[in-house]
């Protein structure tokens, strides 16, 4: 299989034919983050930034080496539903055209490892947990799973990596796949939305910087929640806050008509004890290759897995009542003072 790698040298100006009509830089067009780099850098990789070229090349063939081995552990039955899900997954087949030569995507702080949470923060995170151990009731999922929202930014995921950028005269609109979410930026310096107003995408102003296209976010809900990685807001997980301390700075850095350097900073001060960077490639995908079509994303449509996830949960609830139930008879029944039956619970609907 050949190998490219893509390294984030400084950018070149771009071409005149990469320029809108009215005189922006062009970086319309469909495109896919997916990559073969860890967010944070391994720990047997501490204090190297950048692999040699020969050490990319062996990175990426362990991860695809170790992709196949966990799909094959564990039987024959596991064995195939793993493969049928592989065909959709964008993980095997381009880890080796996706990567660069960085050990992390977080390229800020330099040692490649989210800063330190808060007390705030590991609060969150732990009442996620929490919350998560729990599953009784539909409160308890998270936004993607009640298919809400994946969030911004959004990280690459096992799937459906895409996006569609689309331009006009002073706006930008981003399309992603996941959830049919799209970002309408004005590019006119056009102040913020009232604080009061809060949205699960924030409010987006861009503007360009030479060549970037800046995009400076905030006023997100209050209700978002990005797991362990961004407590305060969405990275493809559920509920927590606040997202009235989050400023998100987003740069597209065209490098060439195939490829943009995107690279976000996120600013939680209730969240993090410092801001951090990551840095993502994007690659051009060719729509017109009818190996390379979409496929379109639909969140609930045959998906049984909120359905199964609540059900279990009431029956592990009405498990315990009717357990509870059998002891308290069985102590009234044997003569012990002072034991009456359960009061019958409230369950949230």
């Amino acid at each position: 299989t050949s190998l490219v790698l893509l390294a984030l040298f400084p950018v070149p100006t771009i071409s005149q034919s990469q320029i809108t009509p009215w005189g922006d830089p062009d970086l319309q067009g469909t495109w896919n983050n997916i990559t073969g780099i860890p967010l944070e850098r391994p720990a047997e990789l501490s204090g190297k930034e950048f692999f040699t070229q020969e050490e990319a090349v062996q990175f990426a063939q362990e991860t695809l080496r170790r992709v196949d081995r966990d799909r094959r552990d564990g039987g024959i039955e596991r064995d195939v539903g793993r493969a049928y899900n592989e065909f959709w997954s964008d993980r095997a087949t381009k880890y080796l055209t996706q990567l660069n030569t960085r050990t992390s995507l977080i390229v800020d702080p330099t040692d490649g490892q989210l800063p330190m949470l808060t007390a705030l923060g590991q609060e969150r995170v732990d009442g996620r947990r929490s919350a998560r151990d729990r599953n009784h009731s539909w409160v308890d999922r998270n936004l993607w799973e009640r298919c809400l929202t994946r969030g911004v930014p959004r990280l690459p995921g096992s799937y459906n990596n895409n996006f569609m950028i689309v331009q006009s005269p002073g706006y930008v609109t981003i399309l992603v796949e996941m959830i049919h979410e799209a970002r309408i930026i004005p590019l006119d310096g056009r102040q913020h939305v009232s604080n009061e107003i809060r949205q699960w995408l924030g409010d987006s102003r861009g503007r360009w910087d030479g060549d970037t296209l800046v995009v400076e976010t905030s006023q997100f809900n209050n209700r978002l929640d990005g797991g362990e990685y961004q407590p305060s807001h969405i990275l493809q997980t559920g509920h927590r806050g606040p997202g009235a301390t989050l400023r998100l700075v987003e740069r597209f850095t065209p490098i060439n008509a195939n490829a943009i350097d995107y690279q976000f900073t996120v600013d939680d001060p209730h969240t993090f004890t410092r801001p951090y960077t990551v840095s993502i490639p994007m690659t051009r995908r060719d729509t017109n290759d009818p190996l390379n079509h979409l496929f379109e994303y639909a969140c609930h449509e045959g998906n049984h897995g909120m359905m199964n996830l609540l059900r279990a949960g009431r029956t592990d609830e009405q498990q315990a009542l009717d357990a509870a139930s059998r002891v308290s008879r069985q102590r009234i029944e044997a003569g012990h003072p002072g034991v009456r039956e359960p009061a019958v619970p409230f369950v949230q609907e």
